[in-house]
C-alpha cells in the first residue's frame, strides 16, 4: 500500500469523570466498554486515576501489541482514549520529535498526547483526520473532549451534578445507574421533521452529543464546563481564477485528499454506487494504488431502485474486483439490530442499504473509502437549483427594491412571502408542521415551534452568503453529520469495518470553499458546454473527473441508496405494520393520537405515499419497545 503505520484506532471510547471526590469503579468503565464491544472486539483497556476512569475497546487491524489504549505521555501524566484516524500524523510526529518529545509507539493517535503537551487544546486545529477523543491532564485534573471538524466520528455524554460520563454511542450510557432515560420531546419533534436528531440533542433528557468542530473542557473541581468551537466552515470565493484553473486546483486537491487517506498496510476497498462521488474517489484510488481494488455495491430486484448496472460499468472501467449483493432482507427482522446499534430513533431508510454494503465489504476488506459528502460539498442535491432560481442573488436597483419590500412586509404594508429558510423548512417530505400538529397530543404542540426556531437559526448564521452557499452550509452542518455520517459510522462499526471519507478532508474543503458558486453548480447544454439551460450540480467535480470518465458517463442519473418502502408497506408488510404501530405496548400512544397513525396506514398506497413517515414511526415504536 501507499504507506505503512503500525496501528489504527478505530474503536469505542468511554469514561467517567467524578465531580464529588469519589473514584469511578472499574466495573462501571467495563460496563460502558462492554456495550460498545462491537466497535472494538479485539481488546479492552481501562485506566483509573483519582476522579477519572477511561475505557477503550479496540479494533486491532495491525500490530496488536502496539498502540494500546488508554495511552500516555512520557511522564504518565497525560492520558488519552481516541477513535478515528490522524492522516498527517507522520508530519506532526516529526515536528514534535524535533521539539524533544519521545514516542512509545508507532500509533497515529500518540501525536494527540504530545501535541497537547506542545500546543494545549489547540492540538485539534493541527489534526488532519476523523476523530473523537478524551484526554485527561492529571496535574491539572482536567478533561478535554473533542470531535473532528465535520462530525465523522461520534461522541456523546451524560452530565449530572456528581459526574460526567461519555461514550462513542448513546446505547453505552444507558448502563449508568443514574442515567436519565426520559424522552426529550423537543428532540422527538425534530426526529419527526428531519428523520434524525441533530446535536446537541439526543432522544434522552440525560444525554447530549458533542457537536462537530467543538471541544468540551471540564475540571474535577466542578467548575462550569467550557464548550468551544475551534473550526468554522467559511465560503471565501476567489473570482480571480478561471474555470480551467479551478479544475486544475481541485484535481490536485482531490488527489492529495485520497492519497492522505490511503496510509495503511491492510487491504483497501471502496463503496461504488456508480454516481459521481464514489466513482471519482475510486478513480483517484486506482491512480494511486494501481489495479486490483475491491469495490462494493448493493441493489434491489426492483426497477428504479437498483444501481448495480452503473456501478458495474464503473468497476469495469477501473478494472476493480467488483462485489455485488441484493437487498432481499426482511426489514422487520433486521429492525431490532438497527435500533440497538443506532441507540435512538433514526429513520433514514438508506441505513438498510448501508448496513448491507458494510456487511458485504467486511467479508473481503477491513477498510473502505466512500464518496460521502460529495452532494453537500459540491452542490449535488436536486433541490439546490430550485432554491437558487427562486432566491436569486440581487444587485443594484433590484436589491434595493427587495430590501424595501422586506421592510414593508415587516411593518404589515405588504403581504409576507416565504424566505429561503421558510421555503427550505417547508420542503420536508416527512412530517411537516401540519402533520405533526395532527399527530401529537395537544399537550405537545409547543414542541413544533422549537423545531422551527432551531431551523431558522441555521440560516441566520449564514444569511450573508449567496443562496447556494447558504443551502450548502446548512446541509454540511446538519444533514451531513447528523444523518449521513451517523448512518455510516454506526453501520460500519457494527461490522468491524473502517470507512474513510476523503471528500470531507478539511484541506480539500479549504480548496472547495474558495471555488465560486457558478462553478460548483452551473448551467450547461447537453454536451456540457456553457450557456445552456440544464442545471449541472457538482460541475467542477465532474470537470475534474473527466480525466477518468466521459461527460455523458458523469451526467447519468444516480439512483442513490433508495429503499422501496412505499411498495413494501403497501404489500407484504402492511398488516404487520398496522399491528405493530397500533399495539398499545408500542408506546406511541404516550405522545401521538392512534387515530392519526391508523389514518396514515390506511391512506398509504391508496390516496397518499406515507412510506417514509410510517418507517419513522415503526423505528420509533421498535426503539420504545427495546429501550
Amino acid at each position: 500500500m501507499l504507506g505503512r503505520k503500525r496501528t489504527d484506532f478505530m474503536c469505542g471510547i468511554a469514561g467517567i469523570l467524578q465531580l464529588d471526590g469519589r473514584r469511578p469503579g472499574r466495573e462501571d468503565i467495563e460496563a460502558l466498554n462492554q456495550r460498545q464491544i462491537h466497535r472494538g472486539p479485539d481488546g479492552e483497556g481501562v485506566y483509573l486515576d483519582g476522579p477519572i476512569g477511561l475505557g477503550h475497546r479496540r479494533l486491532a487491524i495491525i500490530d496488536p501489541a502496539g498502540g494500546q489504549q488508554p495511552m500516555c505521555n512520557e511522564t504518565n501524566e497525560v492520558w488519552l482514549v481516541a477513535n478515528g484516524e490522524i492522516y498527517n500524523f507522520r508530519a506532526l510526529r516529526a515536528e514534535l520529535e524535533r521539539m524533544g518529545h519521545r514516542f512509545r509507539s508507532q500509533s497515529d493517535c500518540e501525536v494527540i498526547v504530545h501535541g497537547y503537551e506542545a500546543w494545549g487544546d489547540r492540538v485539534v486545529e493541527r489534526l488532519r483526520g476523523m476523530f473523537a477523543f478524551a484526554l485527561w491532564d492529571g496535574p491539572r485534573r482536567r478533561l478535554l473532549l473533542a470531535r473532528d471538524r465535520l462530525g465523522i466520528k461520534p461522541l456523546c455524554y451524560s452530565s449530572t451534578d456528581n459526574r460526567l460520563a461519555f461514550a462513542s454511542e448513546l446505547q453505552a450510557l444507558r448502563v449508568l445507574p443514574d442515567f436519565d432515560a426520559r424522552v426529550d420531546t423537543e428532540a422527538l419533534d425534530r426526529y419527526l421533521h428531519l428523520q434524525y436528531i441533530p446535536a446537541p440533542l439526543s432522544i434522552y433528557r440525560g444525554a447530549r452529543k458533542l457537536p462537530p468542530a467543538h471541544t468540551l473542557v471540564l475540571t474535577a473541581d466542578g467548575a462550569a464546563p467550557v464548550l468551544r468551537r475551534y473550526w468554522q466552515l467559511e465560503w471565501r470565493p476567489d473570482e480571480s481564477l478561471s474555470e480551467s484553473e479551478w479544475v486544475e486546483r481541485l484535481d490536485a486537491a482531490l488527489g492529495d485528499a485520497v492519497r492522505s487517506h490511503l496510509v495503511s498496510d491492510v487491504p483497501f476497498g471502496a463503496f461504488l454506487s456508480g454516481g459521481v462521488d464514489s466513482s471519482a474517489v475510486t478513480a483517484y484510488m486506482r491512480e494511486t494504488l494501481g489495479p486490483g481494488l475491491d469495490t462494493f455495491t448493493i441493489g434491489f430486484d426492483q426497477a428504479g431502485f437498483d444501481e448495480r448496472g452503473p456501478a458495474r460499468e464503473t468497476a469495469e472501467q477501473l478494472g476493480s474486483r467488483h462485489h455485488e449483493s441484493v437487498v432481499d432482507l426482511n426489514i422487520l427482522d433486521l429492525l431490532p439490530r438497527l435500533v440497538r446499534h443506532y441507540g435512538e430513533p433514526f429513520a433514514d431508510s438508506s441505513a438498510l442499504c448501508t448496513w448491507r454494503v458494510c456487511e458485504t465489504a467486511r467479508e473481503h476488506v477491513t477498510m473502505v473509502l466512500s464518496g460521502d459528502g460529495g452532494d453537500e460539498l459540491f452542490a449535488g442535491y436536486p433541490y439546490f437549483p430550485k432554491l437558487v432560481e427562486r432566491f436569486p442573488v440581487l444587485t443594484g436597483p433590484r436589491r434595493v427594491r427587495r430590501l424595501a419590500g422586506d421592510l414593508l412586509r415587516r411593518i404589515g404594508l405588504l403581504n409576507p412571502v416565504p424566505t429561503l429558510a421558510e421555503s427550505w423548512y417547508g420542503r420536508s417530505p416527512f412530517f411537516d408542521d401540519a402533520l405533526r400538529r395532527r399527530l401529537w397530543w395537544p399537550d405537545y404542540h409547543d414542541r413544533i415551534g422549537t423545531t422551527r426556531t432551531w431551523h431558522e437559526a441555521q440560516f441566520t448564521r449564514v444569511d450573508r452568503l449567496d443562496t447556494l452557499s447558504q443551502c450548502q452550509s446548512v446541509d454540511l452542518q446538519t444533514y451531513l453529520p447528523f444523518d449521513n455520517l451517523t448512518k455510516v459510522d454506526i453501520a460500519s462499526m457494527a461490522h468491524g469495518l473502517e470507512v474513510r471519507v476523503p471528500l470531507l478532508d478539511h484541506a480539500l474543503i479549504d480548496t472547495v470553499t474558495r471555488i465560486p458558486a457558478r462553478y460548483r453548480m452551473a448551467k450547461v447544454d447537453a454536451a456540457g458546454g456553457a450557456g445552456g439551460d440544464i442545471w449541472c450540480g457538482k460541475y467542477v467535480l465532474k470537470r475534474a473527473a473527466q480525466r477518468f470518465y466521459s461527460w455523458e458517463f458523469l451526467q447519468r442519473r444516480k439512483v442513490g441508496f433508495s429503499v422501496p418502502l412505499s411498495a413494501w408497506f403497501s404489500g407484504p408488510f402492511k398488516n404487520e405494520l398496522q399491528v405493530r404501530l397500533l399495539d398499545p405496548a408500542a408506546g406511541l400512544g404516550d405522545w401521538f393520537d392512534p387515530a392519526e397513525i391508523k389514518r396514515l396506514v390506511s391512506e398509504h398506497g391508496q390516496s397518499a405515499d406515507h412510506g417514509h413517515r410510517l418507517w419513522s414511526l415503526l423505528f420509533l415504536a421498535q426503539w420504545f419497545s427495546q429501550y
